[in-house]
């Protein structure tokens, strides 16, 4: 195999806005889990596509794929629990470390406790090291048989050296941010793009019998090549080593980027309060916090709490305020004086409580006993 050089230069440049749906950024990324290792800033927060075999990670907390150690990459499903088989996973990744911990998206996600699954209470994943799916939806992947642009993105490990034929768009020398690095191999390099997948076209200008096309040009994008070439694997990122290339048909890929019909969100649900279910000792002077797994509509609390002690339901308790708060997606009680001493207390949401979709809360009862003395 000949020598070539390992090293892929990232592009940089702001993308000029498109005006036809041949210009436009791809809306998925179809990729491995060797090249968002390679490239994980291009791939943070993208929705993309991949093919692996789902494995327990986390000691078995967490369903994910295989990576290179210390990296960890979860799939948080968007409903169920994948197969255990080779499947197309789609979704969008999050690289965690790029996050703060207080990121108020995280919560939505149920991010936190995959957070806390992999890492621990008391640590935060540095760059690089946690990968996190996130609403993953899944399907049987394209068949070994499959040929295809998009089937050779996903899984181009066993084409690696062969021969190949693919048909794409034309899509200049990355004009449109397809790919996250550039090989170098000459001024003539130039993407080829189908569905939600793109490869690199190496070694022969983009010319033919009938056509002649600028990799620079944007008014030359959108045509569609057939490639025959060589497929090697440069740095985790496939490329065809061109031997010819000619126009051919422009071919409907629209099915293979469609996505299912989104099914609703789950109920809003508790991951955290302060007290603590069953908690004892709790300051009287306490303000009781509890934090939602997404984010609520304030308005829905009105009338619908009530605190009571459960040793003694007629005795009154002093009167309270509420507040939600947005970013932490938090309900706070604040009580105009302190609580009885050594009594059990219960802050009761009742259902009427929605989320900010209005998707209904189902009502709990948060329990926890004062101290016998102080404030």
């Amino acid at each position: 195999m000949r020598k070539y050089r390992t090293a892929l230069v990232v592009l940089a440049g702001v993308l000029l806005a498109a005006t036809s749906a041949v210009g436009q950024p791809m809306s998925r990324l179809a990729t491995t889990v060797a090249a968002i290792t390679r490239y994980p800033t291009f791939y943070h927060d993208k929705s993309i596509a991949l093919v692996g075999a789902p494995v327990p990670v986390a000691g078995g907390a967490q369903t994910g794929l295989t990576i290179e150690t210390p990296r960890t990459f979860v799939i948080a499903p968007r409903t169920g629990t994948p197969p255990e088989r080779a499947q197309e996973f789609r979704g969008r990744m999050f690289d965690i470390g790029r996050f703060v911990s207080d990121d108020s998206r995280l919560g939505p996600l149920n991010l936190p406790a995959i957070i806390t699954s992999v890492m621990g209470e008391d640590r935060w994943p540095a760059r690089e090291t946690l990968f996190v799916l996130t609403g993953a939806t899944w399907s049987d992947p394209p068949p070994a048989n499959d040929a295809s642009l998009r089937a050779l993105v996903l899984a181009p490990t066993p084409h690696d050296g062969r021969q190949v034929t693919v048909r794409g768009r034309f899509r200049g020398r990355n004009l449109f941010g397809d790919m996250p690095a550039w090989p170098r191999e000459g001024q003539h390099d130039f993407v080829l793009q189908a569905a939600d997948a793109a490869i690199w076209i190496l070694g022969r200008r983009p010319r033919g019998d009938g056509f002649d096309l600028g990799t620079t040009n944007r008014a030359h994008t959108g045509r569609w090549l057939e490639v025959t070439g060589r497929l090697e694997i440069r740095d985790d990122l496939p490329v065809i080593l061109a031997e010819s290339i000619r126009t051919t048909e422009a071919e409907d890929d629209a099915e293979a980027v469609a996505e299912s019909v989104r099914p609703p969100l789950p109920p809003p649900d508790i991951v955290f309060s302060a007290p603590a279910q069953g908690e004892v000792l709790v300051p009287r002077s306490v303000v009781v916090r509890i934090q939602f797994s997404r984010p609520m509509d304030a308005e829905s609390f009105t009338d619908r709490i009530t605190v009571r002690y459960t040793d003694n339901p007629s005795r009154p308790v002093p009167a309270f305020e509420f507040r939600y708060r947005a970013a932490p997606m938090a309900l706070e009680l604040t009580f105009e004086g302190p609580l009885a001493p050594a009594a059990g207390v219960a802050v009761t949401l009742m259902p009427g409580i929605t989320a900010a979709d209005a998707t209904p809360f189902a009502g709990a009862t948060l329990a926890f006993t004062t101290s016998g003395s102080g404030r």
